[in-house]
């Protein structure tokens, strides 16, 4: 619970019924008092306690959210904002670039940054280009510190960020002393004309500390230092609308800074490798947590509660007397000149250290700041208690546990599964070694996991593998195949054969089929060293894939799907992090805000009313996440068309796509910032899918190429690969649509009447998975099935043709736009023909 502090004569007179203190229409407490019988306004809170604990934020300054709207009150606001942005900025030249030492993260750890903080306040050392001289500051610290210090200014590529820095902060600087000179005009259009241009510069200093190239280059503690930085200037930023009176924007940009400093933590946090540097992030993540953003809280709540004042009770605000506040701030920053105290983040990370795992700690930062992802995280540990016989690990107890406990449990099961795989395939192995042993009459000492067939056991590398033995070219290699599938009870299909070619694949790929299709202790038995065969049973375990609407042989699971929204939401977030033109990051974060609400309800709308745990779906928005669901969802070598399909939907998934909205006018020149970077993100992408990463190159080409020959020279960049209300530009054979696709609740041929480019781009998309599939993957069967259903999906739309025939005035628009769309997938139909 929060509450405000006020000085001591005007809590005596709170308290005495003179004073009362301002709460919002919703019963929100602010940090303001008035005058019970005249009503004017006589105080501002000096500060504020949360849980009882004083409120001590590290970058947000208090005196934004606490202390009216005076000039005088807001220059004091940009003052410590300035005296906050020097501390952290300094620190960086201890922190460096790239690897750094522990010794030097506890150098400026938390604690050693508050003590800094409050020094520059006392004015007891000088800020100077926004750098202190630290070597002097942390002399007690010892010569190791010392030597680190030189070896980092020696280095040139630190040198280079520090001239960046160094320009940033003197953009700041100027911008403040602007501000302040603006402050004092009374003339409120060069006031304005001053404030605007001030404003300007805060907006090149931002770009500087959010530069991407030298965060990458940056370290997980270093990358945290600037963006505090770049934080600091966005409240400045904010502070110079709200002395313009600009209420909606200062609350608007409030909001976006909330959730900027959530999503910047997490990519933080991703980054953690090291013990070092989670002793560093942990408490003061932690502190950013319980105060920053409490205090930006308070500042939002003030503005939201100004917004709706009447002019006479605004102006009163503004011409209000609050020198007792004013002297009480002044008297406080004067006193208290004993040493800080340690804090209660890092003492609390220290008793929690010993007792947890390393990427527990993590994820209870980014639990901490997401808390939405805890659904993911508690699923796998009710699935996993499951299989265990843990009858206490259910949703209800899981509710009432804390976020370290969640964690915890995560990791003991990952844990626990990593060893159990390790165990399996040890089994495996042996199995494997023996039955190769025993078909060459060779010791089972001379295979291992390194044993190639093409060398070691005479298997021609050049050839079909399956071909191969049919035509007695090694009729051991042939036995020995089918040893593998009578022992294991699996069945190997010939072009999964073509993919294992040593003994390890061969362990990978039996670990991956039998642990698809049995529980745990039939998977042991399985890989038992005696002959005896046990039959494996299906599961009888009735999951939320198994019961999807939307599930179709040549389609995604709705699993597969989710996982290709997430991934097409993290592309789509990294362009909204480099977008370097405010307005622009806002109408894409908007965007992706419906986008994601949209997919949310698509997903959720595929799954059946008989689901047994009625377990509502979201997008995977933790990235390290993302990439443990495409491991356990995605990787194994006999779905290689099922990755083939995701990697295709989200490389031609083109974003701010029209939404069927009011706002797509706002959206409809948004571009992607950097295209190479998002060429290099999907090649990333395609490279855990196990994938060749020049299929992202080949699929772009094959489709341009596609709906140019389709359609006849037009620009394939006119045509969205996601418009016309479709969730994701989700089309082709996904997510259990027709080999055409289709959004949700909308038919195919409704949706083909609106607009012929639908079919332009499903024809497109079809045509170069065809491609894949007949001229990559060879698979004539696929081919020939998707050829079947191409044809029947065009009599259905000639279907629906006739029944618009029928009223030809009413649907002449809808008759036309479907003639269009049936000669477009005629045409893609003969291309596909003539590939086979």
């Amino acid at each position: 619970m929060m509450n405000f502090v006020f000085p001591a004569a005007v809590q005596a007179a709170i308290e005495a019924g003179k004073y009362v203190q301002v709460f919002t229409s919703a019963g929100v407490p602010i940090g303001m008092a008035r005058d019970e019988a005249t009503g004017q306004f006589v105080a501002h809170a000096v500060g504020a306690a949360l849980n009882n604990s004083p409120l001590s934020p590290l970058v947000s300054p208090l005196q934004f959210a606490m202390q009216g709207l005076q000039m005088q009150q807001m220059h004091m606001g940009f003052q410590a904002v300035q005296a906050s942005l020097g501390v952290l900025q300094a620190t960086t030249a201890v922190i460096g670039v790239g690897t750094v030492a522990g010794v030097a993260l506890s150098a400026v750890n938390l604690h050693q940054t508050l003590k800094l903080k409050k020094a520059v306040e006392r004015l007891e050392v000088k800020v100077e280009n926004g750098f202190i001289n630290l070597e002097q500051l942390l002399k007690g610290q010892g010569a190791e510190i010392k030597q680190l210090i030189a070896e980092v200014v020696a280095d040139i590529k630190f040198e280079n960020h520090r001239l960046v820095l160094v320009r940033a902060y003197g953009l700041f600087t100027q911008a403040i002393q602007r501000m302040r000179s603006a402050l004092q005009l009374q003339d409120i259009n060069r006031r304005n004309a001053e404030i605007d241009a001030a404003r300007g510069m805060l907006f090149q200093a931002l770009a500087d500390y959010k530069n991407p190239q030298l965060l990458e280059e940056t370290c997980a503690a270093g990358q945290l230092r600037r963006l505090e930085c770049s934080w600091a200037i966005e409240q400045s930023i904010i502070g110079t609308y709200q002395v313009q009176n600009e209420f909606g924007a200062a609350g608007d940009r409030l909001s976006q800074l909330q959730q900027q400093i959530r999503q910047d933590g997490i990519s933080i946090i991703q980054c953690c490798d090291s013990d070092e540097e989670l002793d560093f992030l942990f408490p003061e993540i932690t502190r950013i947590h319980n105060h920053d953003l409490a205090a930006l809280d308070i500042w939002l709540n003030q503005i939201e509660w100004i917004k709706d004042l009447p002019p006479s009770e605004l102006n009163q605000l503004q011409t209000a007397d609050f020198s007792k506040s004013d002297l009480a701030v002044m008297g406080d920053k004067k006193s208290a000149t004993t040493a800080l105290a340690i804090p209660d983040e890092q003492l609390f990370y220290e008793n929690l250290r010993p007792k947890s795992h390393f990427y527990a700690l993590r994820t209870q930062l980014e639990l901490m700041l997401d808390p939405q992802q805890r659904e993911d995280y508690e699923h796998y540990i009710i699935e996993q208690g499951e299989i265990a016989g843990h009858k206490s690990l259910v949703a209800s107890n899981l509710e009432k546990a804390s976020d370290l406990a969640v964690a915890n449990l995560y990791y003991y099961f990952r844990v626990r599964d990593k060893s159990e795989e390790e165990n399996v395939k040890e089994r495996i192995y042996e199995k494997v070694k023996a039955l190769v042993a025993n078909q060459l009459q060779i010791e089972a000492t001379e295979v291992t996991v390194n044993t190639k067939f093409s060398q070691n056991l005479g298997v021609d590398n050049n050839a079909n593998f399956r071909a191969n033995f049919v035509n007695s070219v090694d009729i051991n290699a042939l036995q020995l195949i089918l040893a593998f599938e009578e022992n294991f009870d699996i069945e190997i299909p010939e072009k999964d054969a073509e993919e294992i070619k040593k003994v390890q694949q061969a362990v990978d790929y039996i670990y991956k089929k039998i642990s698809k299709s049995a529980t745990p202790t039939l998977t042991e038995e399985s890989c038992a060293s005696d002959n005896v065969q046990q039959k494996i049973p299906e599961t009888t375990e009735t999951s939320i894939e198994e019961n999807s609407l939307a599930i179709k042989e040549l389609g995604l699971t709705l699993e597969e799907t989710r996982i290709m929204f997430s991934y097409q939401y993290h592309l789509v977030q990294d362009d909204i992090d480099r977008e370097s033109d405010y307005d622009k990051q806002s109408l894409k974060q908007e965007w992706l805000s419906k986008w994601q609400k949209s997919t949310t309800l698509f997903l959720n709308s595929k799954i059946s009313p008989e689901t047994p745990d009625n377990r509502s779906l979201k997008l995977i928005t933790n990235f390290q996440l993302l990439k443990k669901f495409v491991e356990s969802h995605l990787i194994c070598p006999n779905n290689q068309f099922t990755r083939r399909l995701v990697l295709l939907e989200v490389t031609l998934f083109q974003a701010y796509y029209s939404l069927g909205d009011s706002r797509d006018e706002a959206f409809k020149d948004l571009k992607i910032a950097d295209e190479e970077r998002l060429t290099s993100k999907l090649k990333f992408f395609a490279g855990k899918l196990d994938i060749d990463v020049n299929s992202v190159d080949r699929f772009k080409s094959n489709y341009k190429e596609t709906i140019k020959a389709i359609k006849g020279g037009i620009n394939p960049l006119l045509i969205g690969a996601g418009g016309f209300r479709m969730a994701g530009g989700m089309v082709v054979i996904v997510a259990g649509g027709s080999i055409l696709g289709a959004s949700a609740g909308v038919g195919v041929g409704a949706l083909f009447s609106q607009s012929p480019d639908t079919a332009l781009i499903q024809a497109a998309k079809l045509e170069v998975v065809m491609r894949e599939i007949v001229v990559i993957q060879k698979d004539i069967r696929k081919a020939q099935e998707i050829l079947k259903e191409q044809r029947l999906a065009i009599r259905s739309l000639e279907d629906k043709l006739d029944d618009l025939l029928l009223n030809k005035e009413k649907n002449q628009k809808e008759i036309e736009n479907l003639k269009r769309a049936i000669e477009y997938l005629k045409k893609a139909l003969e291309r596909n023909q003539a590939l086979m």
